[in-house]
């Protein structure tokens, strides 16, 4: 069968990606699978849930797309994929054939793959046991109509061909709005469930996925994963729970304000306590000068050495002015000697 996109990425969003292909499991069981057989065996005993990241409190991708990233590179053909679609041991084994396809399967011919199954009635949990039950045909709804899948998100299905699938559930009578979670449904999981409707980014779901806080969730934690995964929110720079209740809430805020002065005059003192402290400081630098540089701290003038001093200086300045005279002088006469000679020959 042939792959649509990118053949060396399959698709796969770029953090999913390198979490698979550096976790344990993956060089030391899907690497080592050389047969389409060999993979379907391993989903059949391994997969529990078909999330893109490991459930509770453990960090890396799961071992269904760990399996199914190898599948990518086995390359299976049409039969093979069929033979997964139709496969009797495990849903879990559908369910991953169905995401092989949404991943690299040519958008314009997915509904003859898809129109067999829409109103599957077996059922799946594609979060493992704690998750909720739906049936296959929900699960292939839900996972070609939606552009997210939990914390990762699909390929781009082009709107004519996603307007086309639309109006064909709709003729067959079958809902056409993706419920998200792989038709479970409940909180979204990407962190945009929130009054603003931003849209998240997928760094903002993973940072949501792993326990951290995302640019627009920022008064909320996620701890762990799992549909059932509880929010906490951050109030008044604590992990409880706001109070739900208006007059709780009322009583709350009203406390919080009667404790607001006596923190601002905490907060007054500490800032006069350190100036006073920086005034100490300065103080005892500018007390303690070097002597090396201190005028005070030189020695006592030699006030002998500074009258033999003062009294050479000003005997050699007497001999120069008595110098500069003399030969002023001659200076002088030299210029009255060469008038007189001027005039003579005049």
């Amino acid at each position: 069968m042939e792959q649509h996109g990118n053949r060396s990425t399959y698709n796969i969003e770029t953090v999913l990606r390198k979490n698979i292909v550096d976790s344990e499991y993956w060089r030391n069981t899907c690497a080592k699978l050389q047969t389409w057989e060999e993979v379907v065996d391993q989903i059949f005993y391994d997969v529990i849930h078909v999330e893109p990241w490991m459930s509770g409190n453990a960090r890396g991708a799961s071992s269904a797309f760990g399996l199914l990233y190898r599948l990518f590179q086995l390359q299976p053909s049409e039969q093979q994929v069929d033979a997964l679609l139709t496969h009797e041991d495990s849903p879990y084994i559908r369910a991953i054939g169905f995401l092989y396809l949404r991943y690299v399967g040519d958008p314009k011919q997915l509904w003859a793959w898809l129109r067999p199954y829409v109103q599957d009635s077996e059922e799946i949990s594609p979060s493992g046991e704690n998750g909720t039950a739906v049936t296959i045909g929900d699960y292939v709804r839900d996972v070609f109509l939606e552009q997210y899948y939990f914390e990762t998100i699909f390929p781009r299905i082009p709107k004519p061909v996603n307007d086309e699938w639309v109006g064909k559930l709709h003729g067959m009578g079958l809902p056409a709005k993706a419920l998200g979670n792989g038709g479970q449904g409940g909180p979204d999981r990407r962190g945009v469930d929130e009054p603003n409707r931003r849209p998240a980014s997928v760094k903002a779901s993973l940072s949501v996925a792993f326990g951290q806080r995302a640019p627009n969730r920022a008064s909320a934690r996620e701890e762990g994963r799992g549909l059932g995964a509880g929010m906490k929110n951050v109030y008044n720079g604590t992990r409880e729970e706001r109070p739900r209740s208006r007059d709780t809430r009322n009583a709350a805020e009203k406390q919080h304000a009667e404790a607001a002065p006596s923190a601002h005059a905490d907060q007054c003192r500490n800032r006069d306590r350190k100036r006073d402290s920086d005034r100490h400081r300065d103080s005892k630098r500018h007390c303690s000068r070097d002597s090396a540089h201190d005028i005070d701290a030189r020695p006592p003038r030699d006030h002998a050495g500074e009258s033999r001093f003062e009294k050479g200086n000003g005997d050699r300045l007497q001999s120069s002015r008595d110098a500069f005279s003399h030969k002023s002088i001659q200076r002088h006469r030299g210029s009255f000697r060469h008038h007189d000679r001027d005039a003579s020959h005049r």
